[in-house]
């Protein structure tokens, strides 16, 4: 299968040198409580917020030439980095400029199931029913303001005979299923895990109605043999503040 096109959130190249330096030196064991987890990602997050204002502070000063009419001594240039600090701490308590929030909700979403600060994702076991030897294109978008993935499957090609199934990535109930032509549907199915699928194809239905309740692999329908489009649209439930959203395919 070929990915077409992968667009997800890019993060800064210094926060990726700083969370990959924190996780290669968090010492978080397995028997670790996760309160005790929470405290040293939210310490070393703030440590590191603290560090590159720090950093930004003294670039700032050094962009600042000095008049020459008075010269700067090493006692007010010592000072002026301790005044600096101070400053930071005082960010710091008021609640930072987001940095370490940004690197503490980084740390939480790669090792967070591992040590129980979030429910644990299972890997979507569709949209589509396919084989090993089976293709097609994704094209996958993402949303950052919505917090939203959406997928496009096309160029479909089943290796054998048969007509290729639209199956539930996940359990939960099919909350909407509106029919937009003969043989078009819109689907949308709210998951036990707090996402929810909107799928768009072509083909035949199964005989479901909302409220329905549906296993991970169910068969929600048949793609149309002369259609190659398939979308999927993923999103959470809740608001994106609280959302923890799950990039896996296991197509």
């Amino acid at each position: 299968m070929q990915d077409a096109q992968d667009s997800p959130t890019q993060t800064p190249l210094f926060l990726f040198l700083m969370i990959h330096k924190i996780q290669k030196a968090l010492p978080i064991k397995e028997t670790t409580t996760t309160e005790k987890v929470k405290t040293q990602f939210r310490e070393v997050s703030d440590m590191y917020e603290k560090h590159f204002l720090r950093e930004m502070m003294k670039s700032m000063r050094s962009s600042v030439p000095e008049s020459g009419l008075i010269k700067v001594n090493s006692a007010e240039k010592i000072f002026r980095e301790q005044l600096d600090s101070e400053y930071v701490e005082k960010w710091g308590e008021r609640g930072g400029v987001g940095i370490s929030d940004l690197i503490y909700n980084d740390l939480v979403d790669k090792y967070g199931e591992r040590f129980g600060l979030k429910a644990k994702q299972d890997k979507p076991v569709g949209p589509l029913q396919l084989g090993e030897k089976d293709s097609l294109n994704i094209r996958r978008n993402f949303d950052k303001t919505n917090q939203n993935f959406s997928f496009h499957f096309d160029g479909i090609k089943k290796e054998s005979t048969g007509s290729v199934e639209a199956i539930s990535p996940w359990s939960g109930l099919l909350s909407k299923k509106i029919q937009l032509g003969a043989d078009e549907f819109f689907l949308e199915l709210n998951h036990d895990n707090g996402l929810s699928s909107q799928i768009k194809f072509r083909g035949l239905l199964q005989p479901l109605n909302a409220n329905d309740r549906l296993n991970a692999g169910d068969k929600i329908g048949i793609l149309s043999p002369d259609t190659n489009d398939f979308f999927w649209n993923l999103k959470s439930q809740t608001s994106p503040q609280n959302q923890e959203m799950s990039e896996g395919n296991s197509l």
